[in-house]
């Protein structure tokens, strides 16, 4: 098949500052066996130790383009990016996060095959600051419900890749969020069209977990932002949320935790939460978390 003849898959980055991992994203991204792709990075003004890195890969493959200038957070940058890209399907990789090998063309072997799939994921793997597999991501296939998402997000995001109809279908992503913006569009994904998701049943993307990325760095607004989301389509939030979020948080040294008082900062993450929970799982919460402070 003729490289002209294979659709063109951009993939959009957001970055901010992430000189360490983004030469590495960059390669996973170009050097994909896919014949026919392009990356575009939304940088959000970041410092030159990574604008140079992005001006001297792009010069040297025209595959890439970027820009950098001050945004209103990765959503924001993200909406920008695929307003700009080319192809006809869209993939999504974080600067500090890489592809498996030939992840790219199992997508879109995937999506020819089926016509009628709008987007198509895999497994993840998660992995540490320096690129070692620590774990599976617990990934579901496309036939779960709905409702299952309330126990937590089982799509890995950068192994989603999806149709620019696709996109025009679920708009922009909610620049409102500032951590479950995939989480919200998969849902609306599950809401709208359940029926036309695909699955590739091989590890697709490598997720780094380090002290800089959202997942680490923003665990309180990935808790409460999730809880926001579920309400969203699901109608109410279960309280496992914030006990994760305590759980993980208790582990940390206290010093490290940046919280003077554990009661009153859990008191405050309760009534933050309370709008997306029923007053009977509210109550839960509160009898739950004072015997997790309490030792019980």
């Amino acid at each position: 098949m003729l490289t002209s003849s294979l659709p063109l898959v951009s993939v959009v980055m957001p970055s901010f500052n992430q000189p360490d991992y983004i030469d590495a994203a960059i390669t996973a991204v170009l050097g994909q066996d896919y014949p026919h792709v392009e990356l575009f990075v939304a940088d959000g003004g970041s410092g030159s130790a990574t604008t140079d890195i992005l001006s001297a890969r792009s010069a040297a493959d025209s595959r890439l383009r970027y820009f950098s200038r001050p945004d209103r957070g990765p959503a924001h940058a993200l909406n920008d990016a695929m307003s700009m890209v080319r192809g006809t399907v869209i993939g999504w990789l974080n600067s500090d996060d890489l592809y498996t090998d030939g992840a790219i063309s199992r997508a879109a072997t995937a999506l020819a095959a089926n016509p009628h799939h709008l987007m198509v994921y895999g497994h993840g793997e998660h992995t540490d600051a320096n690129g070692t597999p620590t774990e599976r991501y617990p990934t579901l296939p496309p036939s779960t419900p709905i409702a299952k998402f309330a126990e937590g997000c089982f799509i890995c995001q950068p192994t989603m890749f999806f149709r620019r109809t696709a996109r025009l279908m679920l708009g922009n992503l909610d620049e409102q969020l500032k951590a479950a913006f995939d989480f919200d569009y998969w849902m609306r994904a599950f809401s709208l069209f359940p029926d036309r998701i695909g699955f590739v049943d091989k590890v697709q993307a490598y997720s780094r977990l380090h002290g800089d990325c959202i997942t680490m760095r923003m665990r309180r607004t990935v808790a409460l932002e999730g809880m926001q989301v579920i309400a969203r389509y699901l109608g109410t939030a279960p309280k496992e949320w914030i006990l994760t979020y305590l759980n993980e948080t208790l582990k940390l040294d206290s010093s490290d935790r940046g919280i003077a008082d554990m009661r009153e900062h859990m008191r405050q993450t309760i009534d933050a939460a309370s709008p997306w929970m029923t007053h009977t799982e509210k109550s839960h919460l509160e009898a739950a978390v004072a015997r997790q402070l309490n030792g019980k």
